[in-house]
């Protein structure tokens, strides 16, 4: 099994979000994509590795690398028209499950495992003017050693 590291599948996830028409992807970090001015925010997103566990009772291989199971969060926001929540609320939700597509229908290579987490966040935030999801996914994946 080759190595892919925590890096390579943080830009892998963002490059199969990235590929789908009228997304952007935020230059900020994933927990700080709120402080993207709001002309630049609609329908941005960020993907962020929060965590990182060993499994396999945490044995490792130089000559391979450490089995992970990293969580991959992605954030993403569209701006709500005012007059119609509604639609636009339900138009966030397409855009939710064609995230979760294009991130489950990206290259496995060296990815030994990849699940949707179904717990998405979804927040409209107190202006009421955007709406903002948060969607998990887990990967095993080895890490490098060396």
């Amino acid at each position: 099994m080759a190595v892919l590291s925590t890096k390579a599948l943080r830009q892998r996830t963002a490059a199969a979000i990235a590929s789908l028409s009228g997304f952007t992807a935020s230059p900020l970090v994933w927990d700080n994509i709120a402080r993207t001015p709001g002309s630049a925010l609609h329908r941005g997103f960020a993907v962020g590795v929060p965590s990182s566990i060993w499994t396999e009772n945490g044995r490792q291989r130089s000559s391979v690398g450490s089995l992970d199971e990293t969580t991959i969060a992605v954030r993403y926001a569209r701006k709500l028209r005012i007059k119609d929540q509604s639609a636009s609320f339900d138009e966030g939700l397409d855009d939710e499950r064609a995230m979760i597509k294009a991130v489950t229908g990206m290259s496995r290579a060296d990815i030994t495992g990849l699940v949707y987490v179904n717990t998405p966040r979804r927040e409209v935030l107190d202006d009421g003017e955007w709406l903002v999801v948060d969607i998990n996914f887990a990967a095993q994946h080895f890490n490098g050693l060396e």
